[in-house]
């Protein structure tokens, strides 16, 4: 966990993964077994549910939703809720 960064009220559940330079930003949460990749980013009030993965060089944009079970694929930007279950990539992050 090098070089993590967790904001004032961040919330990071049970058995949550956070790689090297992850960064959570304020009042984010990341639910039980969800995981940050190397560099990957949650901005301000965002949500990652259960078992959902955030890849590599990933970004969340403020205010967004991963669903439970979801992956948001290396380096996509997520500019929109994404889905229980939803594999979503590219910039912006659109479903596979």
């Amino acid at each position: 966990m090098a070089g993590v960064h967790l904001s004032p009220m961040a919330r990071v559940g049970d058995h949550a993964c956070l790689s090297n330079h992850a960064v959570v930003g304020h009042d984010a949460v990341l639910g039980d077994f969800a995981g940050i990749m190397p560099a990957g980013v949650l901005s301000g009030d965002t949500v990652v549910g259960a078992g959902a993965t955030i890849g590599a060089n990933a970004t969340v944009l403020e205010g967004r939703t991963v669903g439970a079970g979801a992956m948001v694929g290396a380096g996509a930007v997520v500019v929109h809720d994404v889905a229980d279950g939803v594999t979503v990539v590219g910039v912006p992050a659109r479903p596979i």
